[in-house]
């Protein structure tokens, strides 16, 4: 089986949990990394499974995951599934970016076959700006920073080779 597994990062987090999910799947299949802007849509047709990675923004997927998503063909062909990074301490942004993946599926007309969240610390310069919209008082953010900062653990890396190999064994 060939599969792609692709992403988008701003702080690296998105990149590890790509890294962790291609290392389980090249396993035993043919299986390239590359970043979404790096990707031929005009060699998708190669792929059997296509891992689509993406950080939230604005609590939605990143407007590269999203371009990269509508510019793929439609067809039942592909089967995507999804791994989103977040700064939520609860899966709101997850089930968000869910949906979406979900959206394009269904729009596209082809096989979505779940997704894997994990909490990964914010770039800095969008810290501001998240803070604002969370009402997090000073003492509230420097918890939740200092919480994702230490994120993806080792742990996060286990689960997402476990997503990779559930995800393989429904292809």
């Amino acid at each position: 089986m060939k599969v792609l597994v692709t992403y988008y990062t701003m702080t690296g987090n998105t990149e590890k949990l790509a890294k962790a999910i291609h290392q389980e799947v090249s396993k035993g299949h043919e299986s390239y990394l590359k970043k979404v802007d790096e990707v031929k849509q005009e060699r998708l047709d190669l792929h059997d499974l296509i891992f689509v990675g993406s950080p939230t923004h604005a609590g939605n997927l990143a407007a590269p995951v999203k371009k990269f998503l509508g510019e793929l063909p439609q067809s039942p062909r592909f089967k995507v599934a999804a791994f989103i990074t977040h700064s939520s301490p609860d899966k709101r942004d997850f089930e968000q970016c869910l949906k979406s993946f979900e959206a394009f599926s269904q729009d596209k007309g082809f096989a979505f076959l779940g997704g894997y969240d994990c909490q990964g610390c914010l770039a800095p310069e969008i810290q501001p700006y998240v803070k604002e919209a969370r009402k997090a008082s000073d003492a509230e953010w420097e918890e939740m920073m200092k919480d994702i900062a230490r994120r993806p653990t080792a742990e996060d890396m286990r689960q997402a080779r476990k997503f990779a190999r559930e995800v393989l064994a429904r292809v």
